[in-house]
């Protein structure tokens, strides 16, 4: 899209916890009326979403509006969001559609709009790597006339799945010809061109199993945080975040206990090959673990849910949650 922008006036009004940036097909001033959003949803649950805005142009192309959300992988938010608009320019709700991944970004070199989006905008703060931008375009283009105002409702409606979460949302709006990175006019920079705003607020999903917190620094954060004792998981040890026995150890060891479906336990606390995590950075250190095979467990059981320590070369030094004396846990799943 080829337009020249005045400055633009953003008034963002936000409600329990949730703030979203819009920017729309063409405009020169865009006020975000009200922005709706709860602070939390229950697992299993809809998370709904509802924007108003006024939109004022001051030119007349035509293009798709494009909404965005970062997301947790686990929604599957691509296959599950519903986003629907409705507009003064428009009859009744207006469909929206997942863009694909093959489709590229408009002036963003090659890059499809979710990976554009990833290194453009970020990812909120969050600290597991397991989120996604999931991106929607108007199943039409609008045009649009000069020096004209335009209202806009967009209804976003996401299902939360079962896991329980802490994770910080993050929306951005922007539209199918200039994407986020336009220099149509050197005046103005790309940022005149899209909006991203995080909401002041992390939303919280009251689910089943461990907290999966996003947002505060954890010493370990078992990964991917749905899956089976049948899977390969990740347990990494972030040894330098708070001061603990093994912040400066040479080497960490894994200490940990499996308990089954029928109530067994089985415990595998040893300083061998086997439980020694790999250092992965300056005070990180990781190890990846067959479950099944970790803890040889037998035919016909499962392992439902894991306690586990670090330990230093000897076994006496053990460090859990938080530093101290429990344990970590982590309760096997999958959506």
């Amino acid at each position: 899209m080829t337009l020249k922008l005045s400055r633009k006036r953003w008034n963002l009004l936000w409600k329990i916890g949730g703030t979203v940036a819009v920017l729309v097909i063409v405009a020169c001033s865009v006020t975000i009326d009200s922005v709706t959003q709860p602070a939390s949803v229950n697992g299993g649950g809809v998370l709904n979403v509802t924007l108003n805005a006024t939109i004022i142009t001051n030119s007349n192309p035509t293009a798709n509006l494009m909404v965005a959300f970062l997301a947790p992988k686990v929604w599957n938010a691509a296959a599950n969001a519903k986003l629907t608009f409705t507009s003064n320019i428009s009859n009744g709700p207006q469909g929206m559609s997942p863009i694909p991944t093959t489709t590229p970004a408009p002036n963003g070199n090659g890059l499809s709009w979710q990976t554009d989006l990833m290194n453009t905008i970020g990812h909120a703060g969050n600290l597991i790597p397991e989120y996604e931008w999931v991106a929607f375009y108007s199943d039409q283009q609008y045009p649009t006339s000069d020096n004209s105002t335009y209202t806009v409702t967009v209804n976003i409606q996401v299902p939360v799945g079962e896991s329980n979460l802490l994770f910080n949302m993050e929306y951005v709006v922007a539209e199918s010809n200039d994407g986020l990175h336009s220099t149509v006019f050197a005046n103005w920079p790309p940022t005149s061109y899209y909006s991203a705003f995080i909401p002041t607020t992390p939303l919280r999903v009251f689910g089943q199993g461990t907290l999966v917190d996003f947002i505060h620094p954890q010493l370990s954060v078992v990964t991917p945080s749905t899956a089976l004792d049948n899977d390969i998981i990740a347990l990494p040890f972030n040894a330098g975040l708070v001061n603990n026995g093994l912040t400066s150890a040479t080497s960490v060891y894994l200490c940990a206990t499996g308990y089954t479906s029928n109530g067994d336990s089985i415990t595998v606390c040893q300083q061998t090959s086997k439980t020694q995590l790999q250092p992965n950075g300056t005070g990180n250190w990781q190890i990846d673990i067959w479950p099944r095979g970790f803890f040889n467990v037998p035919a016909g059981q499962t392992i439902d849910s894991l306690h586990y320590f670090f330990t230093d070369a000897t076994g006496a030094t053990k460090v859990g949650y938080a530093g101290g004396s429990s344990p970590f846990t982590f309760t096997f799943n999958c959506q």
